[in-house]
């Protein structure tokens, strides 16, 4: 008999999380299943008819893993009205014994569980959750997490301020004008992402900081954000209008003061517990882990060893429950732990009518193969734009290469030529890098491994105009890191690049389109192939190529 445990979280970002007999199985992002961005079964980001999608998912694992009854059954926000009828999600699930979780234990699980760490401090801090808004934790391997404080018991000498980062961040985005407009509650899981890239455009106003620290802790959430936002308009002269967007410079300088007053309220916070436990090392949980730009601070400033994996957003809590059932005793990687290709039988259909080649490791790389020799790599070399779907996916929102879109970034114009060829992002948002690890301090002023696209160096004076296209406004870059034992496939990329260019970086981004989660079908891959100007798609080893194949 096998030991069968299922986490499931309902909320935005919605997955479910499975063991057999203490094995991670690929984790099932509803996004990913459903092709709908940060969907949810339950509450926040409902999908359409969420209990055939749950009915759906749940005939998935039972067709691939065989199981008609689980041990346990390991829950969290799972009611949803919809159609006024209410339907609890985890009713769905036939388990012997089912047990409710907390959000922020399950981040801060999730983290310390996936980092190498035999012991560590975690924040976990978010828009919600059924345990608080901002958690600190200590954790060791066989213990597990122990909650050090919370919104309601600071520890002594702590500042008690309201502990919601995330909404007060992300609202801004809503008045200013860069950043594509969105209905509130679709803005509310986008625009914080989109305010990082502004931010690096704008100075930071030190005469306006106070006020935006203040309404940091105000809680716009329990209050009417846009009195809150009115009071903050008065105090430092501008208004704040969704019908009258702010731009230019003035709103460059409220996304660098808000990102400052965001980094000063968390510090304010944890700067007792680095005091407290400085021989500690940091995981970083929650949505606002998200910040790359905090993540670096607490490494270059406070020189802090810092953990933030590749899911720390709600996709990752109901692995974060899982885990923290399991409490295993090594680190879990979960990098590329997401679901496989659904529906790789239909490769063939494509390839009746397509140019196509079969490449497999060695004809891709190996140059005794002379009529199929580098071709991919050729194609990149040149400027063609390649995206990829190879094995399963990522868990998390970063792509990390097998559901990525590729290209040259030493190419003049390569960010506005994927921009407008297929990706139509706004023009400020900067594209990621990825590079082997052993040569991460070669083009970027750091030392670390930043697997997961977590933080954000310097590039270097000398590689600035030479990769411009993943160099920002203030010369960082998101960078990925990769080993041979973590990717091969795309670490000999990288290596055959350096060989035929002198620069081992590509640009990686994610394989899908705007307003569209990574995908996860050959159906869409070939939807974005065939309506956008993508070059190349590789799926697996089947390379298909709009410019054909002429030896």
């Amino acid at each position: 008999m096998k030991d069968t445990i299922i986490s499931m979280y309902g909320s935005h970002n919605s997955a479910i999380a499975l063991s057999i007999d203490g094995v991670i199985q690929p984790i099932i992002e509803v996004e990913r299943f459903c092709n709908a961005k940060n969907a949810a079964t339950s509450q926040y980001k409902v999908v359409n008819n969420p209990h055939i999608v749950v009915q759906s998912i749940m005939n998935w694992i039972k067709k691939t893993y065989n199981i008609e009854e689980f041990d346990v059954c390991l829950h969290q926000n799972t009611e949803v009205i919809y159609d006024e009828i209410t339907y609890i999600m985890h009713s769905y699930i036939n388990a012997k014994t089912k047990i409710s979780q907390k959000h922020h234990e399950s981040h801060a699980a999730g983290a310390f569980y996936q980092s190498p760490y035999k012991e560590a401090l975690i924040f976990s801090f978010d828009g919600g959750g059924n345990d608080g808004k901002f958690n600190i934790y200590m954790a060791e391997r066989s213990s597990g997490v122990t909650l050090l404080t919370s919104v309601l018991n600071p520890i002594k000498g702590s500042p008690h301020i309201y502990y919601d980062l995330g909404f007060p961040y992300m609202i801004f985005g809503h008045y200013l004008k860069d950043i594509r407009y969105e209905s509130i509650g679709d803005g509310n899981l986008v625009y914080s992402g989109k305010i990082m890239g502004l931010v690096s455009y704008g100075n930071i106003n030190y005469e306006w900081l106070p006020h935006f620290i203040n309404f940091y802790k105000q809680d716009p959430q329990g209050h009417n954000y846009i009195e809150l936002l009115n009071t903050l308009g008065n105090e430092i002269g501008v208004t704040f209008d969704q019908n009258d967007r702010l731009d230019g410079q003035l709103a460059y300088d409220i996304a660098a003061t808000s990102q400052k007053a965001f980094e000063e309220c968390f510090l304010e916070v944890a700067r007792p517990y680095m005091e407290m436990y400085p021989n500690l090392p940091i995981c970083m949980a929650g949505g606002c882990a998200l910040n790359i730009i905090l993540n670096t601070k607490l490494v270059n400033e406070f020189n802090k060893s810092v953990f933030v994996g590749p899911n720390p957003s709600d996709c990752g809590i109901a692995i974060g429950s899982l885990l923290n059932y399991l409490k295993p005793s090594d680190p879990i990687d979960l990098t590329y732990m997401g679901i496989p290709i659904l529906d790789i039988d239909l490769l063939s259909d494509y390839a009746q009518s397509l140019p196509v080649r079969e490449l497999t490791t060695e004809q891709v790389f190996n140059p005794y193969f002379k009529i199929h020799s580098d071709i991919l790599l050729n194609d990149i070399v040149e400027g063609s734009i390649v995206g990829v779907m190879r094995g399963n996916s990522e868990h998390g929102p970063r792509a990390l290469g097998n559901r990525s879109i590729l290209c040259n970034p030493s190419i003049p114009n390569m960010k506005n030529v994927l921009n407008e060829k297929v990706k139509n992002r706004e023009w400020y948002r900067p594209f990621a890098p990825v590079v082997r690890l052993e040569d991460v301090d070669k083009y970027f002023e750091w030392n670390f491994e930043s697997r997961w696209m977590s933080f954000c160096p310097v590039v270097r004076p000398e590689w600035r105009e030479k990769l411009i296209s993943i160099t920002h406004v203030d010369n960082t870059a998101r960078v990925q890191t990769v080993t041979k034992a973590q990717n091969e496939w795309l670490y000999n990329l990288l290596s055959k690049l350096e060989d035929a260019t002198g620069v081992g970086v590509l640009l990686n981004t994610s394989f899908n389109v705007n307003g569209k989660p990574i995908l996860s079908t050959v159906k869409d891959g070939f939807e974005i192939y065939n309506k956008t100007q993508l070059d190349c798609l590789l799926i697996e080893n089947v390379y298909f190529r709009k410019k054909g194949f002429f030896v």
